[in-house]
């Protein structure tokens, strides 16, 4: 008998992924997919709360991925703790369409339930590399470092309750009326989840008897990112669909982001798995490899869920220049012409029934009211509620025409004009709401009026105008680490025979075109060149041209002198 194996016992290791794991896997992606179409990210505190879920629901995977590759057996105890992890994905799935940390809430029964999964989930954990401990006791090898592991997880499940009853009670006011209260508790929830992962691979690290060294481990990493690149497909597809429901003709600019945007995500592809290395590369080089996957998986998710976003917006620039092409002649007639009635004009032939059954008012308004309705309202798809802004449309009608007849009749009718005013501005604005209604982008506070109640059309576009100017800030910064990251990965990852320098050199040529392209978010300083970028058709194509220079530097062969003549191909 091999001496060795009485000191350290030999783990069943297995060269691809179970279909246990495959199938935790979909759990994984079911929740993704959820939370994403759930939460619209339209402003800093749900980009927060997008990240921060997404946190922990990856920081649960990997905790259980981590115990699967290098001790998971088909058994029925095996079988049993699978179960519960499954339940605690579904219970990620029931949880995050009500997600919303930080904001004040009348009731945290929500968050307390989390809390005792994410304990359930550790608990599960303990019990799972406890068993383990019972097996191999009698090696001394691995005492030690699965006494720590399981005390680790024990001590996080602890934690995780005892920050259960720290949320704030459900309180009332003196009318009976529940209270919203804000809490801060969450917060610990990342703060355990990272230190214990950190611990786990830590341990991992010193003592190799429970390295991944011979597990499956890149290929689970590996198989994450496929799925996420996957989502990436989803959620431009979905914008695709919202697109295609508002029965617009496709234009060229919007288009091109398309084909942009499915060409990021297959270059994304290729920068990451033809780094891939399936040879093992060393125990704490690969754990720590494992680990970055973390902020990766974030920025990969934030970056495509960027880019889908943005299409969307450049059909709305589209939507919206031709409404107002529709809006120009109404609109420069009432600023240069009122009054001159010239049938040739695209506003003629509105203005030429004053002399019979219609008022100057009420050929304006129609116009106007005919222009809303041409391009936006007509195409209103199904499951899109616009009752609020018809309404307002309607009147906002009555509003113009009234008022504009009444100052044509008195041109110093304050009044009136005030009135014609306030009416054509609150169409506009219920109008250009309702337009990125259609495609499902909402600004974070519904409404887009002004202290008054009265839209504003200003007031309206700059609600949407900080929407996405987020998303272009995070998608640009997003797409850049990815660069930065992916390099670091492919170096990680690089055996040590393989270190040459043209190979550092086009890593390191990644590194820098992603800080590059994340720089580009600065431009937001700059309002009026933030206006023409936010107008252009070159924001999607921009990243996409980053990441297809970033492939080619990647793929430049070697030159033909370096190759020895012997291995030189001839034809």
């Amino acid at each position: 008998m091999d001496i060795s194996l009485q000191d350290n016992p030999a783990f069943q290791r297995y060269s691809e992924a179970t279909t246990a794991e495959l199938f935790y896997d979909l759990f994984f992606v079911g929740n993704l997919t959820t939370f994403t179409t759930a939460l619209e990210i339209n402003d800093s505190e749900s980009l927060t709360a997008y990240i921060g879920f997404f946190a922990l629901l990856w920081l649960t995977w990997y905790q259980v991925s981590l115990y699967d590759v290098r001790f998971s057996a088909d058994s029925i105890f095996e079988r049993i703790a699978k179960a519960v992890h499954f339940g605690v994905m579904v219970g990620f799935a029931v949880i995050g369409p009500q997600w919303n940390p930080g904001q004040a809430v009348d009731d945290y029964k929500i968050y307390k339930t989390f809390g005792l999964m994410l304990m359930v989930s550790r608990l599960t954990l303990f019990f799972q590399y406890g068993v383990t401990l019972l097996y191999t006791k009698r090696y001394k090898t691995t005492i030690l470092p699965l006494s720590l592991i399981i005390a680790s997880t024990a001590l996080a499940a602890i934690l995780y309750g005892a920050l259960t009853p720290t949320f704030p009670e459900k309180s009332l006011a003196d009318d009976g009326h529940e209270l919203p209260k804000k809490s801060k508790v969450y917060i610990a929830w990342y703060v355990i989840a990272i230190c214990e992962t950190m611990f786990t691979v830590t341990v991992s690290c010193y003592w190799r008897i429970i390295s991944f060294k011979g597990t499956h481990m890149v290929q689970r990493m590996s198989l994450l990112t496929l799925i996420i690149l996957g989502e990436g497909i989803i959620v431009v597809c979905k914008s695709i669909s919202r697109i295609v429901k508002n029965e617009y003709l496709w234009s060229v600019p919007v288009v091109a982001q398309i084909i942009a945007a499915i060409l990021i995500i297959y270059f994304l592809y290729m920068l990451y798995f033809d780094r891939m290395h399936d040879e093992h590369f060393g125990s704490i080089r690969q754990q720590i490899w494992s680990f970055a996957h973390f902020p990766l998986h974030i920025v990969l998710v934030l970056v495509l869920q960027g880019v889908s976003l943005l299409i969307l917006w450049r059909q709305a620039v589209d939507m919206f220049d031709s409404l107002f092409n529709g809006w120009e002649p109404a609109l420069r007639w009432l600023i240069d012409d009122l009054g001159n009635f010239d049938p040739d004009s695209p506003f003629g032939h509105e203005l030429e029934r004053v002399n019979g059954n219609y008022t100057v008012g009420t050929a304006f308004a129609n116009y106007f009211n005919a222009t809303c309705y041409e391009h936006v309202y007509n195409y209103i798809p199904k499951g899109v509620d616009a009752s609020k802004e018809v309404k307002a449309v309607a009147n906002a009608w009555k509003e113009i025409q009234i008022g504009l007849d009444y100052y044509v009749d008195d041109r110093t009718n304050d009044t009136a004009f005030e009135q014609m005013y306030t009416g054509v501005n609150a169409m506009a604005s219920a109008t250009y709401k309702t337009l990125f209604d259609t495609l499902s982008v909402t600004v974070a506070e519904r409404g887009t009026g002004n202290e008054g109640g009265v839209p504003n059309l200003e007031e309206t576009h700059v609600q949407y105008y900080k929407i996405f100017d987020l998303i272009v800030t995070y998608t640009f910064v997003a797409g850049g680490l990815t660069l930065v990251l992916t390099a670091s990965l492919g170096y990680l990852s690089l055996p040590m025979d393989r270190r040459r320098k043209s190979t550092i050199v086009r890593l390191a040529v990644t590194a820098t075109a992603g800080v590059g392209l994340s720089l580009v978010s600065l431009i937001r300083f700059d309002q009026s060149h933030m206006y023409a970028y936010l107008g252009s058709a070159w924001m999607i194509p921009t990243i996409c041209l980053m990441l297809f220079f970033c492939m080619v530097v990647d793929h430049i062969g070697v030159p033909w002198k370096k190759i020895p003549w012997w291995r030189r191909r001839t034809k």
